[in-house]
């Protein structure tokens, strides 16, 4: 496991996140709990999940980059 992947951001709840209101309604209504587990799927799909867009899209491509954890897009 890297670095990257054992970032406490990973790993933190959506719901306590600073992100906007969509992202935890998108998170929310796909089951995702946290940054994890919205990698864990493909990220290609993202955009046409409930509630999501590309605008979610980017949202989290954004909070990666803040956090240095680009490596981790696939």
């Amino acid at each position: 496991m890297t670095s990257e992947s054992t970032h406490p951001i990973l790993h933190e709840p959506i719901q306590r996140m600073d992100v906007s209101l969509e992202f935890k309604a998108m998170a929310k209504a796909n089951g995702y709990k946290t940054l994890e587990d919205i990698l864990q799927s493909r990220l290609n799909d993202l955009p046409y999940k409930p509630q999501s867009g590309y605008r979610m899209l980017k949202e989290l491509l954004d909070i990666l980059d803040a956090n240095g954890l680009t490596d981790l897009i696939r």
